[in-house]
């Protein structure tokens, strides 16, 4: 079964106008993106555009990466930021991530590599590119874990909760199902959840899309 990643909206930002133009128009064409180039009045744009993902290097940033990000988590709630960085500054891509960035590309790797990162970042993953942490794993969405792992290692009632939150069911109407109440339904949704990496409810229902969860009868206990 293919999946589709959902189509997001992703602000480019650079002081260098015809770089952020060639970036949006890389991730275009390589994509299913809405992008937007940006050289200045980076957080008026960030209001007005409301992007789920926006692309920096952080040396363009006025204040410390920790203070913006802090900022824009603020502002807009549930924006997403990728730092895309020179090739040489390994300590400016940890410091990002360490930030609360959700991946760091390096400058020298092409279109490609922001490609993948986007689209990690669309997924709810992380994308650490290996010429800042050797080693590392370049590329960890919540596919790529649903593939990894799959949904074999859950117990039948996070299976269960999992599988009814993706249908649309709140954890009172699971509760009532179960005898339980939702504060333990919530529990075994968030172990569930943790267990393969999802972070949303959107993740929870791409997951079960991919595993064909929601093309069979509801599962039992």
């Amino acid at each position: 079964m293919s999946f589709n990643p959902i189509l997001k909206r992703v602000l480019i930002y650079n002081p260098n106008p015809l770089l952020a133009e060639s970036l949006c128009n890389g991730l275009e064409l390589c994509g299913p993106f809405t992008t937007k180039a940006c050289s200045r009045g980076l957080m008026e744009t960030l209001v007005e555009f409301r992007p789920n993902i926006v692309v920096l290097d952080p040396g363009h940033l006025p204040v410390a990466p920790e203070l913006w990000r802090a900022e824009v988590e603020r502002q807009l709630p549930g924006c997403e930021a990728l730092a895309y960085v020179d090739m040489d500054d390994r300590g400016a891509a940890l410091r990002c991530l360490a930030a609360g960035f959700v991946g760091a590309v390096s400058q020298g790797r092409g279109i490609e590599a922001l490609v993948e990162a986007v689209t990690a970042a669309n997924l709810g993953g992380i994308y650490v590119d290996q010429s800042f942490a050797p080693g590392a794993p370049v590329l960890r969405a919540a596919t790529e874990i649903a593939e990894g792992e799959g949904p074999g290692h859950l117990s039948d009632r996070e299976r269960y909760v999992l599988e009814h939150v993706a249908r649309g069911f709140s954890n009172k109407e699971i509760a009532g199902k179960l005898g339980l109440s939702a504060k333990t339904v919530e529990t075994y949704r968030s172990r569930a959840a943790g267990k393969l990496g999802l972070r949303r409810k959107s993740d929870i229902v791409q997951f079960a899309l991919r595993n064909d969860w929601l093309a069979e009868r509801p599962y039992a206990m």
